[in-house]
């Protein structure tokens, strides 16, 4: 990859950098690195982003706003709590699978250098990546209050929310290896995700 000066800068550092966690994760990254891929001296990124983790705080808050809008865009979809819970569903499990590096990003466990830094500077805009989240208790909450269910959301929510980044995680990871297709067995999730909230009253 050539820098191209006619684009913003800050795009290029962003592009670059998802290109290295293609090719080889989080480990990969480094401002050298970065730098190197745009063709660039090493302290042009710093002119832009201070750290590494200010770069990829960026990538990770830009893929969680791509999943909160995929989510509410299914949930649009439709004004009956059954269907929005299994179309929500799927919505997430479609975003994952469209979008591998940004899914790990979003979610492999990785540090910080500096956790208090990148606090300090992005402040309230990290909480985007709890909007996502919030889709899915909001599908659940519905669901729950239109069969009048005694279960509680927030725990059903998590159930749901587990599930599906269960099956995900171990097709990333490729450890979904006994016979089923991922595709299969998140249909199976997502389908089944009404009946499987009713049944926790039971429990």
């Amino acid at each position: 990859m050539k820098f191209d000066r006619a684009s913003a800068p800050r795009s290029q550092i962003l592009k670059a950098t998802k290109s290295l966690l293609q090719k080889g994760g989080v480990s990969a990254v480094s401002m050298r690195s970065v730098a190197g891929v745009i063709g660039v001296s090493q302290m042009m990124p710093y002119k832009h982003f201070p750290s590494k983790d200010h770069i990829l705080m960026e990538l990770r808050l830009e893929a969680f706003e791509g999943l909160t809008k995929q989510m509410r865009k299914a949930q649009g979809t439709t004004e009956d709590p059954y269907d929005a819970l299994v179309q929500v569903s799927r919505a997430y499990v479609l975003f994952g699978l469209a979008h591998p590096n940004e899914y790990r990003l979003m979610f492999d466990p990785w540090e910080f250098d500096a956790y208090e830094r990148i606090l300090s500077d992005f402040g309230e805009s990290a909480n985007r990546e709890s909007l996502s989240w919030q889709v899915n208790l909001d599908v659940v909450s519905a669901f729950c209050a239109a069969e009048n269910l005694p279960v509680s959301p927030n725990a059903a929510a998590h159930w749901l929310w587990s599930s599906l980044h269960g099956a995900l995680q171990l097709h990333l990871s490729r450890k979904l290896v006994f016979n089923v297709d991922i595709q299969e067995l998140a249909d199976i999730i997502c389908r089944s995700a009404p009946a499987s909230i009713r049944a926790m009253q039971l429990g």
